[in-house]
């Protein structure tokens, strides 16, 4: 029976983390039939985890590929490559789903003919954090404010790629996630999520945030580290430098004006004031990503660089796993 549903999770150091979504997948209320699909992008000298870790006897048909190459955005594109269902839902390995999650993510794309989906995110800390956080630190690891009701893309609503879907034939017709966005590695790039919802919406496809496809993120104490905040600073700036070569950047995903340093350096003289090092942090991460932005854009433009072109989704074939 073909899919109509394919769940793509890339997976890079973080295997060991598996099991809990199979089993949120396992429960799963739809009744379309769905597949998942697990991406191993591990360093091509390690090997293959992903398979060990995801065990076996689930409800679902379970594949596993490979991509060598480091980036979230090739393992993702590797995973769609791959899938055959009609809707393409994107997730992490680390995420509980609710049971109601495909099911909710389908029935908005539906409702609303989307042809991108954004679900709502609960962050947890399981370990705590190293110290106070503020808003703005913790809009680093997911949106804050969810509408009440499905409600269109657009700020203040944003997405996450590990709650997202996507329908094959709008990724037929506008490319696939870049490649030069999202986690690489060490390298705290993103904003491939936001890039993508924008393309499709300034194409004119609708593109909307439900509040009833509910998942669940941890996050760690070590990303809550005042180096956690400047490094994710920084690689957002590039990454919204980047995001010109292909959208139209809404002014509220810039903020790098004279007012915006301003502003930052304000913190830290209120941290200095009031004994807060939590505004410290925040204002050094504000300059950490806007002197990023400034000089990749900077860069783009000293070496001309051209408009970029999302992959394509009929590109090479993917590497299947022996046994998958």
């Amino acid at each position: 029976m073909t899919p109509e549903i394919s769940v793509v999770v890339s997976v890079r150091g973080n295997a060991h983390r598996l099991p809990t979504l199979l089993c949120g997948l396992d429960q799963q209320t739809t009744s379309a039939p769905f597949e998942v699909l697990v991406v191993d992008n591990d360093p091509p000298r390690t090997a293959p985890r992903a398979r060990q870790h995801a065990g076996g006897g689930w409800s679902f048909p379970l594949h596993h590929l490979r991509e060598r190459e480091a980036g979230l955005s090739r393992g993702r594109n590797t995973g769609i490559r791959a899938a055959r269902g009609a809707f393409i839902a994107v997730t992490d390995p680390d995420i509980t789903p609710a049971p109601t999650w495909l099911e909710a993510l389908v029935e908005a794309a539906r409702s609303t003919d989307a042809a991108c989906v954004g679900g709502r995110v609960e962050v947890t800390y399981p370990q705590g954090a190293v110290r106070e956080m503020t808003r703005g630190q913790r809009e680093c690891h997911g949106p804050l404010d969810w509408p009440t009701a499905t409600a269109p893309f657009g700020w203040p609503y944003w997405l996450c790629g590990c709650n997202l879907l996507l329908t094959r034939e709008a990724l037929a017709e506008h490319g696939l996630f870049r490649t030069d966005l999202g986690r690489r590695g060490r390298w705290k790039l993103d904003a491939e999520d936001l890039e993508i919802a924008e393309r499709l919406s300034q194409a004119g496809r609708t593109v909307v945030i439900t509040p009833d496809a509910v998942v669940s993120h941890p996050v760690y104490r070590r990303e809550t580290t005042a180096g956690y905040f400047l490094a994710n600073g920084a690689g957002h700036g590039i990454c919204v430098a980047r995001m010109h070569q292909s959208v139209r950047v809404v002014p509220a995903a810039i903020r790098a004006g004279a007012g915006d340093i301003a502003d930052a350096l304000t913190d830290f003289a209120r941290a200095w004031g009031f004994l807060r090092p939590e505004l410290a942090v925040d204002g050094a991460r504000e300059l950490a990503r806007i002197g990023a932005y400034r000089a990749e854009r900077l860069r783009l433009r000293l070496t001309r660089a051209r408009r970029v072109t999302p992959p394509p989704l009929t590109a090479r074939r993917p590497l299947t796993l022996p046994g998958a």
